[in-house]
């Protein structure tokens, strides 16, 4: 009898002691939290990442780089002009998109200050890009320079809600072709033709249609950004390329979005790939691939 009531004590003292742990567990820096186990490896997940059509290449080698380390998070990307992307996080009012990294300071500063959608804090201008002027290798082109793009019979141009588009206008103003005014952006394609002579404008969706434009021969010359090129070397050549001069910094930020869907362990994932995008060895294939990455 004595044995069995030491034991039925001893039973109670040691789950009163569990019950203690349990609630001291917030406390407790060793006990991992339910979105990561004890080896660092996040939970299953899938978080959701919309980037400038000109980050895809970069992507490309950044995706399995990171699953390397977290091979439980699925990276889903949808790509396209910063602009639209924009569109769309507005339309669904943040609801299914974790990360926004732009091509343009603009969509990211209408999210946040306007829309309230950018979680706060977040916001960081990670890389630059310069414009190129190109042509496709073996044209015949005589165009030399942005001083003579008129010599030109069409030309690969972006609209000016997309960056690569707003900041050729931005050029375009700078060189005198185009009277500056408070939006440069909303230059149509036929006013930009006018301003350079008639050239005809092919209106592209994004950089990357702009690029494969030239690059297939469709026009003779194009904008797009240097990283760009990076995708296109072997079909493209560079006639001209700005450091700023006429377009100002062009600056691609990346944020978080107020993802009401994402539940612990999304948000989680979400945060740590915001972290591995400004790391040393992140930055290292942005600069492979002709980015300026911020220090």
């Amino acid at each position: 009898m004595m044995k069995k009531t030491i034991a039925m004590l001893f039973c109670g003292a040691l789950l009163a002691s569990m019950l203690v742990g349990c609630g001291n567990g917030g406390n407790n820096a060793n006990v991992p939290s339910s979105s990561e186990s004890e080896d660092g490896q996040l939970a299953e997940t899938t978080i959701y990442v919309s980037i400038a059509a000109s980050l895809v290449s970069s992507f490309d080698e950044i995706i399995p780089l990171y699953n390397e380390s977290q091979p439980n998070v699925t990276i889903s990307i949808n790509s396209g002009s910063s602009g639209k992307l924009m569109q769309e996080i507005e339309e669904a009012d943040g609801h299914g998109i974790d990360i926004f990294f732009s091509a343009g300071k603009s969509q990211v500063t209408q999210l946040d200050e306007t829309d309230g959608l950018v979680v706060e804090g977040t916001i960081t201008d990670l890389l630059q890009n310069q414009l190129c002027l190109v042509t496709g290798k073996g044209s015949g082109t005589t165009v030399t320079g942005w001083d003579n793009i008129s010599n030109a019979s069409n030309m690969a141009l972006c609209d000016g809600s997309v960056p690569v588009g707003n900041y050729s206008r931005e050029a375009f103003v700078s060189l005198g072709y185009l009277p500056d005014t408070e939006d440069n952006s909303a230059y149509t394609s036929q006013e930009v033709s006018d301003a350079l002579g008639g050239i005809e404008i092919n209106e592209c969706a994004d950089v990357s249609a702009a690029a494969q434009a030239v690059a297939e021969g469709s026009n003779e010359i194009g904008t797009i950004y240097y990283s760009d090129y990076y995708d296109f070397q072997d079909d493209l050549d560079i006639i001209a390329q700005d450091d700023g001069t006429l377009t100002g910094p062009i600056v691609y930020p990346v944020c978080q979005i107020n993802n009401p869907d994402a539940d612990e362990a999304e948000l989680a994932a979400t945060a740590d790939f915001m972290a591995f995008l400004q790391t040393p060895e992140v930055a290292e294939i942005f600069q492979n691939h002709c980015f300026i990455v911020n220090e």
